[in-house]
């Protein structure tokens, strides 16, 4: 049903009380003006809604999302003149507190000097943070407003009896022919919110006698933590009080390496293999993860012809001048440390990130904190981030293609070699 807007609302009220007034000029009718003044009355009321809203408006647009401070290194040297009991405590720290506690959000404690940062400078470390993560940016993130989210999912899992979606199936039918009776099957994916936390401390000598160096140290600190943090949990995480990685997903696909192949080695026949187990509607977006230490394998690969063989990795001018290729097969090729070392399961992956959901906190679900007393007898302060989060692919099991028993999969690793 379609909202009618209040200002649209009132207008008609005021066509209704002219119509209204005209009839009581002609009919005198003492119940018509009763009728006109609470008509009258309610107008009123409708008005000063308008007004407010209007002014809420001008005030949220207007509004100061770094509450008077020029940058997150302004903030912290406030909040450390704050903690060391000075007499003057920055006006704007003050301020901060009252519109903190106005928007509903947790007061900090100015004896203590916990302070909140501003809402600004809460997304900006959260943005760094995310634009220096690998993969994240590739996920598919699912804004959660509570802490728990079940996602309905079809599970359709295999193809082999010519059937989609779990169990829907078309049949040709004669002229009068009765109907088979299939339907879809379903499950639920459920993200829970997880608490990633970091903690690391300044001394007063770094602040107060280099503050210009406090604002770049701290932001490179957490952003550098949490981003390598939000990788490792992608690929690696056990699903236990943390994400689910796909390295321990149970719709990750395992490709055996070849007979004979020696220990600690990658061969071309591996990537061929890894690419004809990636589930088709994955072509377009998935990559290849691996750990650095693969690259003399995957710059040394070659194709068998005939009793020799052709190197398959080679830049245009040649592999010692040329600078080697970021491309596996025709698609990016990120290395990352959180792959396992050459040999182990999860050092090279084919990965359609577009699979894997992120669920996070709504607002970004990012606090960031700041304590003289936790360390209070070494001369410390203390900076905490806490991030929540929670992770897992969209898939629950590999698929069974119609004609084939090798399954697909967005997410594809080699075995033990």
């Amino acid at each position: 049903m379609a909202t009618i807007p209040l200002k649209e609302v009132q207008e008609q009220f005021e066509k209704t009380i002219d119509g209204a007034i005209k009839k009581y000029d002609e009919q005198k009718s003492e119940k018509l003006k009763e009728t006109i003044d609470g008509f009258n009355e309610k107008l009123d009321d409708m008005k000063q809604s308008v007004n407010k809203k209007i002014a809420a408006g001008e005030a949220e647009k207007n509004k100061d999302l770094k509450w008077g401070f020029k940058s997150l290194n302004d903030f912290t040297t406030a909040v450390f003149r704050a903690g060391k009991g000075s007499r003057q405590i920055d006006e704007r720290l003050l301020d901060l507190e009252k519109k903190a506690a106005g928007d509903g959000l947790e007061v900090g404690d100015s004896d203590e000097g916990g302070f909140l940062v501003p809402t600004e400078f809460r997304r900006k470390l959260l943005d760094d943070a995310l634009e220096k993560a690998n993969f994240i940016g590739r996920c598919t993130v699912i804004p959660m407003a509570t802490n728990s989210l079940s996602i309905p999912y079809i599970k359709d899992t295999s193809h082999s009896s010519d059937t989609v979606f779990g169990g829907v199936k078309m049949y040709w039918v004669a002229e009068e022919g009765s109907l088979t009776e299939t339907k879809p099957a379903f499950g639920q994916i459920t993200l829970v919110l997880k608490k990633a936390a970091g903690l690391c401390y300044a001394t007063p000598e770094m602040i107060e006698d280099s503050p210009i160096s406090v604002e770049p140290l701290i932001r490179k600190w957490f952003t550098d933590a949490m981003a390598w943090t939000l990788d490792d949990m992608i690929l690696t995480g056990t699903g236990a009080g943390r994400p689910l990685g796909i390295k321990n997903a149970p719709c990750l696909v395992s490709v055996s390496g070849e007979t004979g192949q020696t220990a600690d080695t990658i061969v071309y026949e591996n990537i061929v293999k890894m690419e004809s187990r990636l589930n088709p509607t994955s072509e377009g977006g998935a990559i290849y993860v691996a750990n650095k230490n693969t690259f003399p394998e995957l710059a040394t690969m070659s194709i068998k012809v005939g009793t020799g063989g052709v190197p398959v990795w080679i830049p245009a001018n040649s592999a010692a001048s040329g600078k080697p290729f970021q491309t596996l097969m025709g698609r990016p090729l990120v290395w990352s440390e959180h792959c396992e070392s050459i040999g182990d399961p999860g050092d090279i992956y084919l990965a359609d990130f577009g699979q894997y959901l992120i669920g996070q906190k709504v607002g970004n679900g990012l606090r960031f904190d700041t304590s003289m007393h936790l360390k209070f007898d070494y001369d410390q302060n203390a900076y905490r981030i806490i991030f929540r989060v929670d992770g897992q692919p969209a898939w629950v099991a590999a698929r069974t293609p119609q004609n084939s028993s090798s399954t697909v999969s967005p997410f594809i690793a080699l075995e033990t070699r």
